[in-house]
C-alpha cells in the first residue's frame, strides 16, 4: 500500500515537471469587407471602365493580447500597362491587443484604361514588436581609499629680511607765478574838429540896408568931435539923417578925387 502511494506521488511529480504544449498565438484577421467589387478570401475582383474610381474597406482585428506591427500590401499594384492603379490609405501601422483597424483600398482607371474585370490580392503581415532589452545593472565598484604615507613636516624656510632703502623725497619745484601784465590804458586821441569857415555874407546893392564902408580918416579930420556929436544926437532922428547926408557927401568927395 505504501509503495502504491509513493508511486502515485512520484508520477504526479513527473507530470508537473514535464513541459506543457504552447498554444499557437492569435494574430490579425479580416472580419469585414464593404464597398465596391467582390472578395474571394484575400482576392478582390472589380469591373472597371476608363476614368472610373472604386474603393473597398477592410476591417482587421488583432485577436492577441499583444501589440502587433502590421504591414498590408496589394499584388499587383497596377494593371493594364499602368492605366489601372491600386492604392492603400495606410500600409504600415501598429495594432494594440484586442483592437480593430480599418484600411481602404482604392482603384483608379485612367482615360486610356481598357474596360474589363481586374483582380488583385491583399497580403497581410504582422509580427510582435521586439521588446527592448533592459540593461542589467552593473555592480557598483567599490574604490578602496589608498593609505597615505605620513609625511615629515617641512622645516620653515628662513627668509632674511632685505634692508629697506630710505625713500628720498625730492623737493617739489615751485614754478614762479607769472604776474599778469598791466595793460597800459589806451589814450584816446582828441578828436580834431575843424572849424567851419563861415562864408562872408554878401549884401547885394539895392537892398534896404546899404553897405557901410568905413574909410580910413584923413589927417586933420575931427573924428573925436564928430563921435561926440553922433553920440549926443543918436537919440534923435534928425541927427541921424544929418549924419547920413554928411557921410554921403564925404563919400562923393573921396571917390571923386
Amino acid at each position: 500500500m505504501k509503495r502504491t502511494i509513493i508511486a502515485i506521488i512520484l508520477a504526479g511529480l513527473l507530470l508537473l515537471m514535464m513541459p506543457t504544449a504552447v498554444s499557437a498565438a492569435a494574430g490579425v484577421t479580416v472580419v469585414d469587407r464593404t464597398g465596391d467589387g467582390e472578395w474571394t478570401n484575400n482576392t478582390w475582383q472589380v469591373s472597371m471602365y476608363s476614368g472610373e474610381t472604386k474603393a473597398t474597406t477592410i476591417k482587421l482585428y488583432n485577436s492577441s493580447s499583444s501589440s502587433l506591427e502590421v504591414e498590408v500590401s496589394v499584388l499587383p499594384d497596377s494593371l493594364d500597362g499602368g492605366n489601372l492603379t491600386f492604392e492603400l490609405d495606410k500600409t504600415n501601422f501598429t495594432m494594440p491587443g484586442r483592437s480593430y483597424a480599418d484600411i481602404t483600398l482604392t482603384v483608379k482607371a485612367s482615360d486610356s484604361t481598357t474596360p474589363g474585370t481586374y483582380t488583385t490580392e491583399l497580403e497581410i503581415k504582422y509580427e510582435v514588436p521586439p521588446t527592448p532589452s533592459r540593461p542589467t545593472p552593473s555592480e557598483p565598484t567599490v574604490v578602496e581609499p589608498e593609505e597615505e604615507e605620513p609625511t615629515e613636516p617641512e622645516e620653515p624656510e628662513l627668509v632674511e629680511p632685505e634692508p629697506e632703502e630710505p625713500e628720498v623725497v625730492e623737493p617739489e619745484v615751485v614754478e614762479p607765478v607769472e604776474e599778469p601784465e598791466e595793460e597800459e590804458p589806451e589814450v584816446e586821441e582828441p578828436e580834431v574838429v575843424e572849424p567851419e569857415v563861415e562864408e562872408p555874407e554878401v549884401i547885394e546893392p539895392g537892398e534896404e540896408e546899404e553897405e557901410v564902408i568905413v574909410l580910413p580918416a584923413k589927417p586933420g579930420t575931427p573924428w573925436g568931435l564928430i563921435g561926440g556929436i553922433v553920440g549926443g544926437l543918436a537919440a534923435t532922428g534928425g541927427v541921424g539923417y544929418w549924419l547920413w547926408l554928411w557921410r554921403r557927401r564925404r563919400r562923393k568927395e573921396n571917390y571923386g578925387n
